[in-house]
């Protein structure tokens, strides 16, 4: 709750449950988010069975209190501390339901009502009291880093524009004893400013019509800034542990520090996906891409592993940090592997899709996450296996029809009747075809993108009419 600068939130309880006063409806709000929160969280580390079952109905209770909040928020909300504290919250809970799109619609009406009420202008709060402007400050950082990072992962422009902040940028905990140490809020708001500008310099619709080499001078700048704050990631990550052990925090932070890693290396991933291969390179990625790829994916192994005390720490990690930013680690080394064949990438793919088999209890996205990604891999066991049978055939393409036919039950392609418009669809033929095929890099770029986001919304449609083996039927004399 300090997160969101609620100091007291005893103290918000007693107002709601043994009331003086009429309370409003964002403190009624936030005290069910928190509640929330701490049932599962309490459900999750206890070991009894019937403790479990009686906080999971109390958090049944508090969740369906904080819905009936959120599904009835009227059209003008005041500019008041409490009202983006409770926005926050329904953000966070929005997030943990894995509703992204309603977590950006969430966060967008804090956005306006921190700008309406001066949260982010140093002239308006100079005449504030201290604590105040401190935790309107608080408040309008925790904002502007959902609205960098839900931005970039439903591919949108962000809501607040930096030219308008005047308040110094960083986050104050000053008075917050369990988070004035904690270095690690400094990385979140620089990654969130990274987030901001990896979208609007490499992957908006304004970016991918520049010139590719302009595009690669804003990639390798933005991967200079990336290296930077990975140097600063790894020692902040380092002191955030040590902070954690020292205060005896709950087991669930490890999932939020570990899990930060993952979502930073992947966002690492998208930048250097714009910086195009050296000449001749079998592969249209660059060696930095790859690398970041595979090494998202070992971090990714790891942190799986050390996933204890059941589904909703599962859950936490999946929909925290897995969802929040397009997962392009998987799809740069899926296209890598149907360019170049490779057998040690397509392992660690495989074993990507294991893992998230172990998390697949933790909720119906992941088990839908785990669906989608299964077929990827499959798609790409079986292309292999088919092209290293058949090595001297550079395009196979009734093989390519085949993928298109599937993948268009994915959303990535218009189904038979539909149409899209050329320049945002994305096919199999730019996938298997090799690099060198006159296919622009910008087009490349935006076709990869576009799909990325189409799988990720997939997960929050019904996947009922997939089915993952119809494609891999025996194959009529002379397709593969």
């Amino acid at each position: 709750m300090a997160l969101v600068g609620i100091e007291d939130f005893s103290r918000l309880c007693r107002m709601i449950y043994f009331p003086t006063e009429d309370c409003s409806q964002a403190i009624f709000a936030i005290v069910n988010a928190g509640l929330y929160d701490l049932f599962m969280e309490e459900c999750c580390l206890s070991d009894d069975v019937e403790k479990r079952d009686q906080y999971q109905a109390y958090a049944k209770m508090a969740r369906a209190n904080l819905e009936t909040y959120l599904a009835n928020l009227p059209m003008f909300l005041s500019a008041k501390i409490e009202t983006v504290q409770a926005l926050l919250l329904g953000i966070q809970y929005a997030i943990d339901v894995t509703r992204p799109s309603v977590a950006w619609h969430l966060n967008s009406i804090a956005a306006q009502i921190c700008q309406t009420g001066g949260f982010h202008r140093a002239e308006v709060a100079s005449d504030e009291p201290a604590r105040t402007k401190q935790i309107k400050g608080i408040m309008f950082w925790q904002v502007y880093s959902w609205d960098r990072g839900l931005s970039l992962r439903m591919g949108r422009a962000s809501v607040i524009n930096d030219v308008d902040i005047t308040i110094p940028r960083q986050f104050d905990y000053t008075g917050f004893p369990l988070l004035e140490e904690a270095t690690v809020l400094k990385c979140w708001l620089e990654r969130a400013t990274l987030q901001g500008q990896i979208y609007t310099q490499l992957y908006s619709p304004a970016a991918l019509k520049v010139h590719p080499s302009e595009l690669s001078r804003r990639a390798e700048e933005l991967a200079v800034e990336c290296r930077r704050l990975a140097v600063e990631v790894k020692l902040v990550q380092e002191q955030a542990f040590a902070f954690l052990r020292m205060i005896n925090s709950s087991a669930l932070v490890d999932v939020f520090v570990q899990g930060d890693e993952v979502q930073f290396l992947a966002t690492l991933t998208l930048v250097y996906r714009a910086i195009p291969a050296p000449p001749g390179s079998p592969s249209r990625f660059s060696n930095e891409c790859l690398e970041t790829a595979r090494q998202t994916m070992r971090r990714h192994k790891e942190t799986v592993a050390s996933l204890k005390y059941g589904a909703y720490m599962k859950a936490i990690y999946v929909h925290r940090n897995l969802m929040l930013a397009p997962f392009a680690p998987f799809f740069v080394l899926f296209c890598h592997i149907v360019e170049t064949l490779s057998g040690d990438d397509l392992g660690m793919l495989q074993e990507f899709v294991a893992s998230l088999d172990l998390l697949r209890d933790a909720s119906e996205t992941a088990e839908k996450l785990c669906r989608i990604f299964q077929v990827f891999r499959d798609v790409a066991m079986v292309y292999v296996e088919a092209k290293s049978q058949r090595p001297g055939d550079q395009n196979d393409i009734p093989m390519g029809n085949q993928l298109d036919a599937y993948l268009s039950q994915l959303g990535f392609m218009p189904m038979e009747g539909q149409a899209i418009p050329q320049a945002v669809q994305p096919s199999t033929s730019d996938v298997l075809m090799p690099p060198d095929t006159g296919n622009g890099p910008t087009t490349q770029m935006e076709d990869w993108f576009l799909g990325s986001r189409s799988m990720f919304g997939l997960l929050e449609e019904d996947l009922g009419q997939i089915d993952p083996m119809g494609w891999m039927s025996p194959p009529s004399t002379g397709t593969i």
